[in-house]
């Protein structure tokens, strides 16, 4: 009479507690990346724009090392402003029209403020040929990236 083999039963089960163990950790580690995911989105964008502007400015390293502390606040004040933006609804009325009309002019001069603002900290660091083609040539970094963004999500 053959006695019941029990040991491949018991690798079965001792497999998948570790299969379970595992799929476990990987929730938890995906749960984890999404939670910095949007963190480093931002900070890959971040970086390529300034490997962008120094590229197309000719900043040099030591500008660079001035350049880059004043960048990161105008963007943050940047992307601080355009999160206030609200997703447009088309509107119902000509009186609804006329209010998003205006609160898109009042973000984009409360924008041109900031740029304004920043204008005169770019100076101190950048020549004058650098400080005159900046926000033409950050307005195409942001026209590129609106393009990326537009294509990704199928528009």
């Amino acid at each position: 009479m053959k006695f019941l083999n029990i040991n491949p039963l018991i690798n079965w089960m001792t497999m998948k507690k570790i299969m379970i163990l595992m799929v476990l950790v990987l929730i938890g580690l995906t749960t984890a990346a999404n939670e910095n995911n949007s963190a480093s989105i931002n900070e890959r964008l971040y970086k390529a724009k300034v490997r962008e502007l120094v590229y197309r400015l000719k900043i040099t390293t030591d500008q660079q090392k001035k350049f880059e502390p004043i960048y990161r606040s105008y963007c943050e004040e940047m992307r601080a402003l355009w999160a206030e933006r609200k997703r447009p609804i088309k509107p119902g009325t000509s009186t609804e029209a006329a209010a998003m009309a205006k609160r898109k002019m009042e973000m984009q001069q409360r924008a041109q403020g900031i740029r304004m603002k920043y204008i005169d900290k770019l100076a101190t660091v950048l020549n004058p040929d650098q400080v005159s083609r900046f926000f033409e040539v950050e307005s195409i970094i942001q026209k590129k990236l609106k393009e990326r963004h537009d294509q990704a999500r199928g528009q």
